[in-house]
């Protein structure tokens, strides 16, 4: 069960325009081999025009990338070296003409350097006045600090349990700079270090009646993790407030199955956008496991809670239980729908098989890890936060089963390992019910060499009424992280189901999935025995602003240009009627949702982030940053026919006549 509190104020008209919406078919038909669909890649639509690849990084890490008047800036991740990088500013003109066809550089203008121990995730420019302002997010990065919990990283609990990353404290900045760059070969200091939270990893900036404001994420891990700045003087800017999801979600929420799911389980706030929605400024907050969650900003000391997304369950490719993992999202159509996506690391569920029986599990995120975990489960009868209070083992490769609560995980390891056990289950409490953590480490050296795994109260209880059984770690395929539309029009829309050539429909409620996209290779088990081919998890979106107002329907709609980690860019509209299964080799899955371009580069992409940039002569470009080779400058222009094999091909995927670039 979700909770709405307050739908979207629209007109009649526009509601009942997007409602009521009909689905015409061109007359193009699909007659090439692949059915008029381009084959797995194979690159189309973009052209890169553009590249500069930096200096200074070591580890192939750059971040995000944004653009104001010209020039491009790019962030660094910089884990593990952490390294003092921090942001490049490139001249995007100087970029493309530098660019002979292969690699480039020479574009960098200059180089902002950040906190020893400090790496930059995200940049965005905003005009202040008669001032461009860059606003840096600050995180802690490189070795932990054993012992030191991290700087506002309240515990959930009094017992000291964390969710996220780990509690102990790493060395760094948190919080965010700014620095004026209306020079931006002279960057000047505005704001450093502002903020106490242990680290912020997005912000967004917006105008509204004669003010200047800032969203953002904390890396606070305690629920209240949202948080607005005016910004209006950037040498003193000013907190507003702190909120998040207890501000939002009804009690109990939490416990209601749409929350901390998955391998990567957590209900943080991870990303923001914000937009002008009939005039509204409109925040979209990529909440995790709890959503898409969306804010009126109209007070901006006072954000109003509209409403959080849904996830099909199960999710409609796969056919396994979602995951959630909600990264980031923007508004399209004019604010009708929410183009967000799933940020997923692991393409498989973990959990344990308990005497013939899956269950869902957690992992340690300390130790040897999970994978390895196998033996006869013995109750151990209580929270076995020191060696006495966990009877020892009776015999070779028993797993101690042990209840959450007073103590780290770590500490109920190690009083495990004491004691001979060759793993252990940490079994919820039933407070914190059938909802599934990873579990942090105390921070304490040497860690356990014992794997453990998490499981819900539940499932601990049924392992406690039948003792004895044996337990082993199992995984289930489920894909990698990917694309969704949802519904934001504040009513309901009814939709094709699986393709025009399909009658049934589907009636769609606000903010409720509409439609969806996957790469196929984000989704098809690897054969046995493939090379591993790195992350397939979509990353970063942005909306083409040139097609927002195409109404939806099978040969046009609103475009997106997603960065696509090792499967490159993409770029996709939202087109009603259409359904892809890879069945014609078009290397793709979606509903309701087509794809018109792509591109992987030769030697492989790993692209992070991706911004689309309006140039004075009237071009639009799209910028990517490639983690490992900097940034890419790219032209996009939607085809009718693509070059494969020998020649060229008609493909069914842009109507010249309705495309906005023309293309």
């Amino acid at each position: 069960m979700k909770y709405i509190i307050n739908p979207f104020s629209r007109s009649v008209a526009a509601v009942s325009a997007v409602a009521l919406l009909t689905f015409v078919l061109p007359g193009l038909a699909h007659e090439s081999d692949t059915e008029g669909h381009v084959p797995a890649n194979t690159n189309y639509g973009f052209e890169v025009i553009g590249r500069d690849l930096l200096v200074g990084v070591q580890d192939g890490l750059y971040t995000d990338v944004w653009s104001h008047n010209g020039y491009a800036y790019v962030g660094t991740f910089q884990e593990p070296g952490c390294t003092d990088a921090g942001v490049f500013i490139v001249d995007i003109e100087a970029a493309i003409a530098n660019f002979d066809g292969g690699v480039s550089e020479g574009a960098t203008i200059a180089e902002i350097k950040s906190a020893p121990n400090t790496r930059i995730n995200d940049v965005k420019v905003h005009r202040v006045g008669d001032t461009d302002v860059l606003i840096t997010t600050q995180e802690p990065c490189g070795d932990a600090i054993p012992g030191v919990a991290n700087a506002g990283n309240t515990p959930l609990d009094k017992k000291g349990e964390w969710r996220g990353s780990g509690p102990a404290s790493q060395k760094g900045q948190g919080g965010i700079s700014l620095y004026d760059v209306t020079d931006p070969t002279k960057p000047i200091a505005l704001r450093k270090n502002f903020l106490e939270f242990g680290g912020v990893h997005n912000t967004f900036s917006w105008d509204w009646e004669g003010k200047s404001y800032l969203i953002g994420t904390a890396n606070t891990f305690d629920f209240f993790d949202t948080f607005i700045v005016d910004i209006s003087k950037p040498q003193s800017p000013n907190l507003l407030v702190t909120t998040g999801a207890l501000d939002w979600f009804a009690v109990g929420a939490f416990l209601d199955g749409q929350f901390e799911t998955g391998s990567s389980a957590g209900i943080f706030n991870h990303d923001v956008w914000v937009d002008f929605i009939d005039g509204v400024p409109t925040a979209v907050v990529s909440y995790w496991d709890g959503g898409f969650v969306t804010l009126d900003l109209t007070d901006p000391a006072n954000p109003v809670f509209l409403g959080d997304s849904t996830y099909p369950d199960p999710e409609p490719i796969v056919g396994e239980p979602y995951e959630g993992n909600a990264h980031a999202a923007v508004f399209g159509g004019n604010g009708d729908y929410i183009f967000g996506g799933d940020e997923d690391f692991s393409d498989s569920s973990f959990g344990i098989n308990y005497s013939g029986v899956d269950y869902a599990a957690g992992q340690s995120l300390f130790g040897p890890g999970s994978d390895a975990l196998a033996g006869t489960v013995v109750w151990t009868g209580g929270e076995g936060c020191t060696a006495a209070e966990v009877p020892a083992a009776t015999s070779a490769g028993q797993v101690a089963l042990i209840q959450r609560g007073a103590c780290f995980f770590q500490d109920k390891a190690e009083s495990a390992q004491a004691q001979g056990y060759a793993g252990f289950i940490i079994a919820n409490n039933a407070a914190g019910g059938d909802a599934l953590i990873n579990m942090a480490g105390s921070g304490a050296s040497p860690e356990p060499t014992i794997p453990g795994v998490f499981i819900g109260y539940s499932t601990g209880e049924i392992i406690k009424a039948n003792p004895g059984g044996f337990a082993a770690a199992s995984s289930v395929f489920d894909g990698w992280g990917y694309f969704h539309v949802i519904n934001n029009t504040g009513a309901e829309i009814t939709v094709p189901s699986r393709g025009m050539a399909n009658p049934d429909t589907m009636t769609v409620p606000q903010l409720h999935e509409l439609g969806y996209y996957a790469p196929a290779e984000a989704v098809e088990p690897p054969a046995a025995g493939a090379p591993p081919v790195g992350d397939l998890t979509m990353h970063n979106i942005e909306a083409d602003p040139r097609t927002q107002d195409l109404v939806p329907m099978f040969n046009q709609g609103p475009r997106m240009f997603v960065s696509w980690y090792s499967l490159g860019m993409r770029a996709i509209e939202y087109r009603p009627g259409h359904y892809h299964d890879n069945s014609n080799g078009e290397g793709s899955y979606s509903q309701n949702v087509h794809e018109v371009g792509r591109f992987i580069a030769e030697e492989g992409s790993n692209f992070w982030g991706v911004h689309v940039d309006e140039r004075p002569n009237g071009d639009q470009i799209i910028l990517a940053s490639d983690r490992n080779t900097g940034l890419w400058v790219f032209s996009f222009s939607c085809v009718t026919r693509v070059e494969i094999g020998d020649g060229e091909q008609d493909v069914f995927y842009c109507d010249p006549a309705t495309d906005s670039t023309g293309g």
